[in-house]
């Protein structure tokens, strides 16, 4: 299967921000390149999700009001949804719950204080995107999809037995491929593996990035009234230990979810 290549702007912007004294005037330079993408940089910044008290004028205003890394993960999710979003891999629902995943995962580690807020909201961008990718490779794919939504088996196990691989696979290679923090990456490839949150030799980060997104996932469900299947019934008590909260928190942290959504 192939893998589409990192997009140049995003590579250009990663190579700047990685730098041990990133240019924030060079940031913006590169941004103000692409009027419509620097235009959603100054959108995202100024909406309610980042609580910013006064309005964002410039992209330099939004990397110092945002935060670096924050502003990092907000520009990989634009250039992303931009890159993939269209012609074969166009799926308006996949992209809708990636959208709520991510602003989703944010609350979750701003609230619980236990994951780094961009690995959350990265992570949250790229969980499932191997989805819009096995799409746009097999014709039969959707036919696959709504197989594994009946919960009769584990999602990734009916891809695996339809097509040889599965979207947790393609996931992680494109986030690796794109350059993603490591953390994320293997979160991505070991998401649908409840076991893995009970495995301690894989680091706590990777272990949270999956608990959070169960429940996470969980709020999705509820607030789109899907009755489906839900790995939160399997994986709830180790999510919950995983992630240091009480069962009552799960419950308000999911409410707060649905009403963000």
């Amino acid at each position: 299967m192939t893998i589409p290549p990192r997009p140049a702007l995003l590579l250009a912007l990663q190579r700047e921000m990685r730098k041990d004294d990133p240019d924030f005037g060079k940031i913006g330079q590169l941004l103000r390149r692409d009027p419509g993408m620097a235009g959603s940089v100054l959108k995202s910044a100024n909406s309610a999700y980042y609580g910013i008290q006064r309005t964002v004028d410039t992209v330099e205003d939004a990397i110092l009001l945002v935060g670096l890394n924050q502003f990092g993960a907000l520009m990989t999710g634009l250039i992303t949804r931009r890159a993939l979003a269209s012609g074969v891999m166009m799926m308006a629902r996949f992209w809708d719950v990636s959208e709520k995943r991510s602003a989703g995962m944010g609350h979750v580690a701003k609230q619980t204080r236990t994951i780094v807020p961009e690995l959350a909201y990265s992570f949250g961008l790229f969980c499932d995107i191997g989805i819009p990718l096995l799409k746009a490779h097999f014709p039969s794919y959707l036919q696959t999809l709504e197989v594994a939504n009946q919960g009769t088996a584990r999602f990734t196990r009916v891809e695996d037995e339809r097509h040889g691989i599965n979207h947790t696979q393609a996931g992680a290679k494109l986030a690796e491929t794109w350059g993603i923090a490591d953390e994320v990456v293997q979160a991505i490839r070991l998401h649908h593996t409840i076991e893995a949150m009970y495995d301690t030799a894989l680091p706590l980060a990777i272990r949270r990035l999956i608990a959070a997104n169960l429940l996470v996932e969980r709020a999705i469900q509820e607030h789109r009234k899907d009755n489906g299947y839900s790995e939160w019934e399997e994986g709830c008590a180790p999510a919950i230990v995983t992630l240091g909260i009480t069962p009552g928190d799960a419950e308000r942290l999911c409410e707060e979810l649905k009403a963000l959504f």
